[in-house]
């Protein structure tokens, strides 16, 4: 699904590589955890694997597609295969929180009947049926990211990727948020979660990537 073959991205000439020799394969249908100290070069990758930019050395391929090699539209609809969880949950706090969960259709074109019954069940899914209608601003953490989840999944994406969805909450809401992942795992999504959580790298039996220095160690298979 998602390869990378000797990847690396520097900012600007004259400057250290931020990321250097990335070579990676995840699977169609997987699950991985990305773990790295800070400054290891993780935004960085984030933006390459969410094709926000380009790799100014090596292959990116998502779904058989050279990424540098597409059209514009070509990756725009590659972007749209994507669901992204950001760690600050980038909600739009005046919106509700079904509105939040609709942003991504929306902005695909007009919702249809269907587009509404989808959203319901997600926010069932997630457990805030109860706060659909509530403004984003007025969520606690947990209720916040519960909800950058559903919105990241409400397009059926066949990659998601979590930057610390578990970084802002108690250890209790830390495992309800680690079982949605593992739900969505089990019915076929592929999955690349980052963290600095200890406890979930030794309770999730997954292959952990390690980034360090602008590289990558680990299991990738």
């Amino acid at each position: 699904m998602l390869q990378l073959h000797q990847v690396g991205y520097r900012y600007g000439s004259g400057q250290a590589p931020a990321l250097h020799n990335l070579t990676l394969t995840i699977p169609r249908g997987s699950f991985h955890l990305l773990t790295g100290p800070s400054g290891a070069g993780k935004t960085t990758l984030f933006n390459l694997l969410t094709l926000a930019t380009l790799p100014t050395e090596g292959t990116l391929s998502f779904l058989g597609t050279d990424v540098a090699a597409a059209s514009r539209p070509e990756r725009a609809a590659l972007r749209r295969q994507i669901g992204v969880v950001w760690q600050d949950f980038r909600l739009l706090p005046h919106l509700s929180v079904r509105d939040n969960i609709a942003l991504p259709l929306q902005l695909a074109g007009p919702l249809k009947a269907s587009d509404a019954e989808a959203i319901d069940q997600l926010l069932h899914w997630v457990g805030l049926e109860h706060l659909a209608e509530r403004p984003a601003s007025s969520l606690s953490g947990g209720e916040q990211q519960r909800t950058a989840i559903a919105r990241a999944v409400v397009h059926h994406p066949t990659l998601l990727i979590a930057d610390e969805p578990t970084g802002n909450v108690d250890a209790a809401m830390a495992r309800k948020i680690l079982h949605l992942f593992t739900e969505l795992h089990k019915q076929g999504t592929t999955i690349l979660l980052a963290t600095h959580d200890a406890a979930l790298i030794h309770s999730k039996q997954a292959p952990v990537l390690r980034l360090a220095g602008g590289t990558l160690a680990g299991d990738a298979a």
